[in-house]
């Protein structure tokens, strides 16, 4: 029975979403549960199964405890009590792999669950309140926030690892990467700083001084939004990859009212203007941004999470989520989660949206398909602490059916019986035996507006989807709002759609705002959508391609070239970091001169346009000088060898070898240089060869300078400066 309980819920997951992987792999760990129970019998002796891997601990701070859910069944499988003292405060939550740490964000006290015996002993008091707690990777790290400092601990023991890392500043809220990377914004010096493996690396400038910039790890990999420039930026260690332009309503909002996820469960990131309900959502790996407009109107939305194709926004002034479904366009319906007024928190994991009312008992985890289970955190039938004489653990695996969802699919009215005596009813309502006479003439519905158009910007167009109007069918649904550059496909869309439009045409400087009509004909008036969110006729371009460095004849300079990035189709401007700083043009080139020879430099190219700027491609400038072979020209066989020496100097250097008299031996001539004047046959010159020289008596090569009457290197314009 309880295998098949969990059987059943992990099925569900198989159902088409946008999310598939999810579910194959809940269905592999859900087998593989039923085969230990098969094999080993559910709480046999000598066993202590762990909790369901594909779950979250949530926090009922009023208690003073932290639940396990099972995130297929939303059972509680497993109940751990915090330390005296803890109960009604506000505390938070790092997971990673098998630790999980919780802090006390009022002491500063860091506690480890112990996941085998359920229990909360270990634990290390940082004495402090208003700190950040995060893990990843097998680090940990408390973040002072006014302190100004970053500390690693021990994630099983809780304890100090080192001393406090100084900042230099006020940081804002880190989060930690995919890879264990601790990324901490500094929005005073409008800097990110990363800690690899544990170790502060260089700081990342991504904005201006002052700006307000909140991160997210999207997929693994961070992101942080500059919410007073309106601008997202792609991190790594090395500097900054990629730039996302949010838009005009976006840049208007009060930078405390754009709300912006910690955490995302794949690379799309949602921005949420709270005071105007502008919805934007990035996908930083595609480039593409889909711009909507939610009715927020009234309510207190919080930060948006993304989970498949709905955006989820917490309002905490009715304790419920606000729904939107891009995939129709359109609102759906909320999602209660409290009875009233409340904070609630929400986060992704492991392909499930977990809710928590860290005050009360609700809570709830919602699948990709936008099932939504309700969790009792308050349940007594729970595992909890083991004592020194209590039995093992028993089986996670939930025994009874799922937990009762938080929203059920509506049901059509139930009658009463009929009472002792009374006729049975009829087929179709009446009483049996009965004909039914003609039912009530239903009013025709009246003529409705399409719901309001979500812009989606591409390369080189504007994606525009729309709800169907409600009501009245119309003949059709035209576009309106198009400028003369622009194209629309199609012209029209009939009544049973698809209900998209295709814009083409346009500047990618501007945004561009459109509405749909229903025409609906026979005398009924036309009816118009609300207007859509602004959004522009392009994305943020890709890395430029085939970057290449031709170097100039003689060195000092050259020309870097590139090619496009893929299906690049607008104007972009072109920024080139290399030797003595930036530069941009809308070419695909960049000359540099009055560099010195024999070095390697680096160089990048980025491209951009208004929408925002794509990665970087790298390459190199190399002048390091290319060898000739020359011969040895002059050596007369007049008894004087031709000397090689250190430095280009006859008596402030040593000899390092020599060239027999009457010899005109191939040499390899690698650049020429500045040294002692040197007169030989009335003419003078300063000029030096460095060369290597394949001595045969000493059999080994020989490299270093001889006088230019001896190489005549001036002559060769392949034979570059040394510097």
């Amino acid at each position: 029975m309880r295998c098949s309980a969990l059987a059943t819920a992990a099925w569900a997951k198989l159902r088409p979403t946008g999310n598939r992987v999810t579910g194959y792999i809940a269905v592999g760990a859900v087998g593989a549960l039923i085969g230990t129970s098969l094999a080993v019998g559910a709480g046999a002796s000598g066993t202590r199964p762990r909790l369901a891997d594909i779950g979250a601990w949530l926090v009922s701070s009023e208690k003073g405890e932290v639940a396990h859910a099972h995130g297929l069944t939303g059972a509680v499988d497993g109940r751990v009590v915090l330390p005296a003292g803890m109960a009604g405060h506000p505390v938070s939550v790092a997971r990673d792999g098998d630790t999980t740490l919780v802090l006390d964000e009022r002491t500063g006290r860091v506690v480890r669950i112990d996941t085998a015996q359920l229990t909360a002993e270990q634990s290390a008091d940082y004495g402090a309140a208003g700190l950040q707690l995060l893990s990843g990777g097998a680090y940990a790290y408390v973040v002072g926030p006014a302190q100004g400092t970053v500390q690693r601990i021990d994630p099983a023991r809780t304890t100090p690892e080192g001393p406090p890392v100084e900042l230099g500043g006020r940081p804002g809220a880190a989060v930690v990467d995919g890879d264990g990377t601790l990324w901490v914004p500094m929005p005073d010096e409008g800097t990110v700083v990363p800690f690899v493996e544990g170790r502060r690396g260089t700081a990342i400038e991504v904005a201006d001084a002052g700006h307000d910039l909140t991160l997210t790890v999207a997929g693994g990999r961070p992101v942080v939004t500059d919410r007073t420039a309106a601008a997202m930026k792609t991190l790594t260690v090395t500097g900054v990859r990629g730039t996302f332009g949010l838009g005009d309503a976006i840049a208007g909002a009060d930078p405390a009212d754009v709300l912006v996820p910690a955490t995302t469960d794949g690379s799309a990131v949602p921005v949420l203007a709270a005071g105007s309900g502008e919805l934007v959502v990035v996908d930083v790996r595609s480039r593409g941004t889909t711009h909507a407009r939610v009715p927020v109107a009234g309510q207190g939305p919080g930060a948006p999470q993304l989970l498949g194709k709905r955006v989820y926004l917490p309002d905490e002034s009715t304790g419920r989520l606000l729904v939107y479904d891009t995939s129709l366009s359109a609102p759906a319906e909320p999602v209660p989660v409290t009875d009233g007024a409340g904070e609630l928190e929400l986060f992704v994991r492991d392909g499930l949206l977990w809710v928590n009312d860290q005050d009360g008992a609700a809570a709830a985890v919602i699948d990709a398909d936008g099932e939504v289970r309700r969790i009792g955190k308050y349940g007594t039938d729970v595992p909890s602490a083991r004592g020194p004489g209590d039995g093992p653990v028993e089986d996670s695996v939930p025994t009874g059916a799922p937990a009762t969802w938080v929203q059920q699919q509506p049901t059509a009215p139930v009658g009463t019986a009929p009472g002792p005596g009374a006729p049975a009813p009829g087929p179709s309502g009446g009483v049996s035996g009965e004909t039914p006479g003609p039912g009530p003439t239903q009013p025709e519905p009246e003529p409705g507006a399409p719901g309001a158009p979500q812009a989606e910007s591409r390369s080189g167009a504007i994606r525009i989807t729309f709800a169907k109007a409600q009501g009245a069918t119309p003949r059709r649904y035209v576009l309106k709002g198009l400028m003369p550059d622009q194209t629309v496909t199609p012209a029209e869309v009939g009544p049973d759609g698809p209900f998209t439009f295709e814009v083409r045409g346009g500047s990618c400087e501007e945004q561009y705002s459109f509405t749909v009509v229903a025409k609906y004909g026979s005398g009924k008036p036309d009816k118009e959508s609300a207007r859509s969110a602004l959004a522009r006729p392009c994305v943020a371009p890709g890395a430029p391609r085939n970057v290449t460095f031709t170097p100039d004849r003689g060195g000092h300079g050259g020309k870097v070239s590139w090619q496009p990035p893929q299906g690049a189709d607008d104007t972009l401007t072109y920024t080139i970091n290399g030797p003595g700083g930036t530069a941009e043009t809308t070419g695909l080139s960049h000359s540099y001169a009055n560099l010195p020879n024999g070095r390697i430099s680096s160089v990048a190219v980025m491209a951009s346009n208004a929408a925002g700027a794509g990665a970087a491609a790298s390459g190199w400038l190399d002048l390091r000088p290319p060898p000739q072979l020359m011969r040895i020209v002059n050596n007369a066989n007049d008894g004087t060898s031709v000397g090689i020496r250190s430095e280009p100097h006859s008596t402030e250097s040593v000899r390092v070898g020599r060239i027999p008299p009457g010899q005109s031996p191939e040499v390899t001539v690698h650049c020429r240089t500045k040294g002692q004047e040197i007169t030989h046959d009335s003419t003078t010159t300063d000029v030096w060869a460095r060369h290597t020289y394949y001595d045969p008596t000493l059999a080994k090569n020989i490299t270093g300078y001889t006088s230019d009457h001896w190489v005549n290197s001036r002559s060769n314009p392949d034979v570059w400066e040394c510097e």
